[in-house]
């Protein structure tokens, strides 16, 4: 992985601003903080403003595990492109697809709901796909083994995504983020994609191996498939400056 700030890394990302790029972005532990309670997540004033300064500059699409219910909740505006539950919503999904996924989930909350687990592990139901969170248990080890044995006998048998205390669960067969973020750059005839998340739900992006996505980690891991990364989640802000800077030079240079 190389740092996203480097001299080398930004000349990189500058370019991006001469071609037609689509600019993406996670929500949780991207746009905002993790925070212990999944409904008290936020984007802060100024990230809203500087996302939503990027939105009238160029394409920018929030990309999510969220609802997009979910997420129209928590900005203060509405993004170009909103794709939630990991790619089932905001793209092209059949009726008979969110009816089946639906349907799936329904199952799998129905079986969660009658099991016994430990305090502070919650079932967050995002209609199309499920989250069992972890993050309030005391016992994080003996709640996550729990968690993954009563997942291994749901029917139908769902794809399982870990997180940061997290176990999302979705439909076999369902698109996942990396899925999404290339149709939706098809969809819309953009030629490059930047995309930048901070969980293992995000390595469905970093992993597509194709030379047109840009793909940042927030927070450096070794075993990341991300090319690039930023240190910490309060280095967001620099870098929609970053990009806003880019997109602005560039059309002052036009109208010159």
């Amino acid at each position: 992985m190389n740092p996203l700030f480097s001299t080398s890394s930004l000349m990189i990302l500058e370019s991006l601003s001469f071609t037609q790029t689509l600019y993406a972005f996670d929500f949780d532990g991207t746009l905002s903080r993790i925070v212990r309670m999944p409904g008290e997540a936020k984007v802060s004033s100024k990230t809203d403003d500087l996302l939503k300064e990027l939105a009238g500059l160029v394409p920018v699409a929030v990309v999510s595990g969220r609802s997009i219910h979910d997420l129209r909740e928590r900005l203060s505006f509405q993004p170009p492109y909103l794709v939630g539950n990991h790619g089932l919503e905001g793209l092209d999904a059949t009726n008979d697809a969110l009816a089946s996924a639906k349907s799936a989930c329904d199952k799998w909350k129905k079986a969660l709901n009658g099991v016994r687990f430990d305090t502070g592990v919650e079932i967050e139901d995002k209609v199309y796909s499920l989250s069992v969170h972890y993050r309030r248990s005391r016992k994080k080890k003996k709640s996550r083994e729990f968690i993954e044995q009563v997942i291994a006998q749901l029917q139908p048998a769902p794809r399982v995504i870990r997180g940061k205390s997290v176990f999302n669960l979705l439909p076999a067969g369902a698109p996942h983020k990396g899925i999404a973020v290339l149709e939706l750059m098809q969809k819309i005839g953009m030629k490059h994609v930047f995309y930048i998340g901070d969980d293992d739900t995000d390595e469905d992006v970093f992993s597509v191996a194709d030379s047109r996505v840009m793909s940042v980690r927030v927070g450096k891991k070794k075993s990341s498939h991300a090319r690039y990364f930023i240190k910490r989640q309060s280095e967001v802000n620099v870098l929609l400056k970053k990009l806003i800077r880019y997109q602005r030079s560039l059309n002052s240079e036009k109208r010159n």
